[in-house]
């Protein structure tokens, strides 16, 4: 008489429990999550990295005119000089932010001392055509379209340019001996307020410098302004009705120029 066969389970087929459908939705969303957290911490540094190295301000630095020596007593200084122009407004957007402050940072290696001059924004540039404000430049234009009038208008080549939301000296004086490597994942802060055409070396090579000096002991400035004026065909000169930069003394105290021998 044939024997009834026996059937047995196999191991190696998962059971279906009551809670297998819960614990495969509670899987997937810790899949998501971690998915999700990833590719933020990944958008996050790509977008602090795109903050260094603007190339919108490199363009700009590159349209500069070369500065010039004016007559009336002055030459050039024979000091190795960098001068960095320092904007700060109420958002790093591309058009349409206000200005609060100008600034142009002057340090001189040679005598290892810096000077900081505020340039008050109703300062008028002149871009192609136009004439207008650095303030009203900068909300119509943009922060890179400041840069080469402002050089002009100053008679000085910028270096660098640093775009912020805050005041970065002392934040950035304090990334003095940090290593490029580490300098998105320690001065995220500090990244997410600026824009600048410096790339980490750039920035870290600045700060060394800084904090060299001292913060403290940086001299500070006022630029001075003067009624400009225009010159019709017959030689008549009138006031245009704006105010423009003193170049010769703001270059005095930037020390670019000093009174001939």
């Amino acid at each position: 008489m044939p024997r009834k066969r026996e059937r047995f389970d196999r191991t190696d087929v998962p059971r279906v429990g009551p809670y297998t459908n819960v614990i495969g939705a509670i899987v997937c969303v810790a899949v998501f999550v971690a998915v999700a957290v990833i590719v933020a911490l990944v958008w996050n540094r790509v977008s602090l990295e795109s903050r260094l190295g603007d190339t919108g301000l490199s363009g700009a630095l590159d349209e500069q005119a070369s500065a010039i020596v004016p007559e009336g007593g002055y030459v050039a200084s024979a000091d190795e000089i960098e001068c960095v122009l320092l904007l700060t407004a109420d958002s790093l957007d591309a058009t349409g932010a206000a200005l609060s402050s100008a600034q142009i940072l002057s340090i001189n290696s040679t005598q290892g001392t810096a000077t900081l001059v505020n340039v008050p924004t109703e300062a008028a540039l002149t871009s192609g055509d136009t004439t207008a404000t650095l303030g009203e430049l900068f909300t119509s234009q943009g922060y890179a379209a400041c840069v080469a009038p402002l050089a002009s208008a100053a008679n000085v080549r910028f270096s660098h340019v640093i775009l912020a939301t805050g005041d970065v000296i002392s934040d950035a004086a304090s990334l003095a001996g940090m290593d490029a490597t580490s300098l998105v994942h320690s001065a995220s802060d500090l990244l997410s307020r600026l824009r600048t055409d410096l790339d980490a070396a750039g920035l870290l090579a600045l700060a060394e410098t800084l904090s060299g000096i001292g913060v403290s002991n940086l001299t500070t400035a006022d630029a001075a302004l003067v009624p400009g004026t225009a010159t019709d065909a017959e030689g008549n000169v009138t006031e245009t009705g704006y105010q423009v930069l003193d170049s010769v003394q703001l270059d005095v105290t930037l020390g670019t120029l000093v009174p001939a021998a």
